[in-house]
């Protein structure tokens, strides 16, 4: 089983960037990515929806022999990860949160940082612990609409500048955003240019990586030998005038 593949999902393209950090840090493992294009956003549904959504999608990727899983999205991992880890408690299965705990910590004695997330990632009893603990020196913003736009224009992401500067106005004061969506890498340079470059932006894809990779170690899982990383890609697709969705082969 060392040597079986590790299934990334999300409800798009925004856990890309998580498979990145994986494929950087293990570099003899083998992946499969699923995108959730069926279910698309995911942020905007209700709790038994995401975690319909997401239990399709680890129980498709471990019937592909999968030897872990990792839930790269924010909102599936709030609201699912505890499910699966107990539907399926032989397997590894690593979930994707926002940098609260990093951001907090560095934070300056006077300063606040935004997590930018979607709404039912806003409304997790997961997430409100973790803000929680922060002494109101996170403020968490919701914009259910971002991740979809996104998505939608991940080619020329430019175009939705002015949206994105429209949410910072805000928040100008801001020392730190938390991207609190895996989507939300996408606009980190648009970010980082409202805020003239001061800024520190935290995302937790490097954070699930290593989770990832401590997991697998302890578990005597990681791959042998020295192969160079495999990455297989399917996303679902909703059936016309059905409930159901289908896999689709990218490769």
């Amino acid at each position: 089983m060392r040597n079986d593949p590790i299934g990334v999902f999300d409800s798009g393209v925004g856990g890309l960037n998580v498979l990145y950090m994986c494929e950087r840090l293990m570099p003899n493992e083998s992946f499969i990515y699923l995108a959730d294009k069926a279910n698309m956003p995911y942020g905007n549904k209700t709790s038994d929806e995401i975690r319909a959504a997401a239990y399709f999608c680890a129980d498709t990727l471990f019937s592909m022999n999968c030897k872990a899983v990792v839930i790269a999205c924010n909102t599936a991992t709030a609201q699912a990860v505890d499910d699966i880890r107990r539907l399926f408690s032989t397997r590894i299965t690593v979930g994707l949160e926002p940098a609260v705990k990093p951001c907090y910590n560095e934070l300056g004695k006077n300063g606040y940082a935004v997590a930018l997330v979607t709404e039912a990632t806003y409304f997790s009893p997961k997430f409100n612990r973790l803000i929680a603990a922060c002494d109101g020196k996170i403020k968490a913003a919701a914009r259910p609409e971002l991740a979809e736009l996104i998505e939608k224009n991940t080619a020329d992401i430019g175009k939705i500048k002015p949206h994105v500067f429209s949410i910072l106005e805000e928040f100008g004061d801001a020392e730190s955003i938390i991207l609190g969506c895996s989507h939300y890498t996408y606009i980190h340079d648009i970010i980082k240019e409202f805020y003239g470059g001061r800024i520190k932006i935290y995302d937790g894809a490097i954070g699930a990586a290593k989770r990832l990779q401590y997991c697998l170690s302890v578990s005597d899982m990681t791959a042998r030998g020295a192969t160079k990383t495999k990455t297989r890609f399917y996303s679902t697709q909703k059936m016309p005038r059905e409930k159901t969705c289908v896999l689709r082969d990218f490769n």
